[in-house]
């Protein structure tokens, strides 16, 4: 073969064929594809941070500032002088010093709340996950059917129940008719049939275990991160409950946060309501979602267990 053969059959050698071209540009297409995706989703997610942090970010900013800095600044910039230290002090002693006691209450109806009903809904979950009796599909659907209702049609009938028990305008009357909670028993019963075995439980009654020690001792260890994160929007849900306290309590001493600032914030345009109240608004607003803030982190990865379990194989 001639030197010109050789050199040719050495070309044609090292092309890539046909198939390898489109393997590499099928390659590059979803590389593309794969970066558009990226980037749109990337914009999406910076579009939703921006859309859930800038009103915390005008409330942390407008906290700073006193009534006139508030009309005569820029509405996201903070001033050169930061007026937190007197805003602080005069949210804790204008109008008799009133938020004191709604930031307890709200702490109050939280936490009892909160926790009983997570005992309550564990419980009542478990039993119907893990006991087999008459009328179980009945309970069951009675649950699942009264998640339908709206809470506010029951407004009424339970203030004149709890006027004839005389809870009205007590502590009791609020927390009492949050502690059956039909949402946290649905979500108790599914998560209680997935993560506790069947053979577990069985296995604690041989070894002679009663019915609440196997439960308290093999279950409950296993329910946590559910139970976790039924407490935090069992929490949350309370610590936001702003119609049934309105309905229920008329001493100032004992609204919660969400009743006493929306107080306060009806008097701001209100003619002849004296000194309006814009920066201590403001800023009790500020210290209302500051448990949300510093509660999450700490129940994150019992949330993140109790939100995934099950979707690995083998769990």
């Amino acid at each position: 073969m001639s030197a010109i053969g050789r050199a040719a059959a050495a070309a044609s050698s090292s092309r890539p064929t046909t198939p390898t071209r489109w393997a590499r540009a099928a390659g590059r297409r979803a590389r593309s594809v794969h970066r558009t995706k990226t980037a749109i989703g990337t914009a999406v997610a910076a579009v939703a941070a921006i859309y859930v942090l800038a009103p915390i970010y005008w409330l942390i900013v407008s906290s700073s500032k006193n009534t006139s800095q508030l009309f005569n600044s820029q509405t996201f910039l903070p001033t050169s002088h930061l007026s937190w230290a007197e805003n602080f002090k005069l949210l804790f002693t204008v109008d008799g010093g009133y938020f004191k006691y709604w930031l307890l209450n709200s702490i109050i109806y939280a936490v009892l709340t909160a926790t009983l009903a997570t005992a309550v809904s564990t419980l009542c979950g478990y039993a119907l996950a893990k006991y087999r009796f008459r009328g179980r599909r009945v309970v069951f659907g009675m649950v699942v059917g009264s998640l339908l209702v709206p809470s506010t049609a029951l407004v009424v009938p339970l203030f004149l129940l709890e006027h004839d028990f005389g809870f009205i305008n007590t502590y009791q009357g609020v927390i009492l008719p949050l502690l059956v909670y039909p949402f946290g028993v649905y979500l108790m019963s599914l998560f209680a049939a997935d993560a506790v075995p069947d053979s577990l439980v069985d296995a604690a009654r041989v070894d002679g275990s009663g019915e609440f020690r196997a439960f308290w001792k093999v279950s409950r260890p296993l329910l946590m991160p559910g139970m976790v994160t039924l407490f935090l929007l069992t929490f949350i849900g309370t610590w936001n409950n702003y119609f049934l306290p309105l309905v229920l309590l008329g001493s100032t001493t004992r609204f919660p946060l969400t009743v006493g600032l929306s107080a306060w914030a009806s008097e701001l345009n209100l003619a002849g309501a004296g000194q309006p109240l814009y920066p201590e608004v403001i800023l009790g607003s500020v210290v209302s979602v500051l448990p949300m803030l510093i509660l999450f982190p700490f129940l994150q990865k019992y949330i993140a267990r109790g939100l995934t379990f099950g979707a690995i194989v083998g769990e």
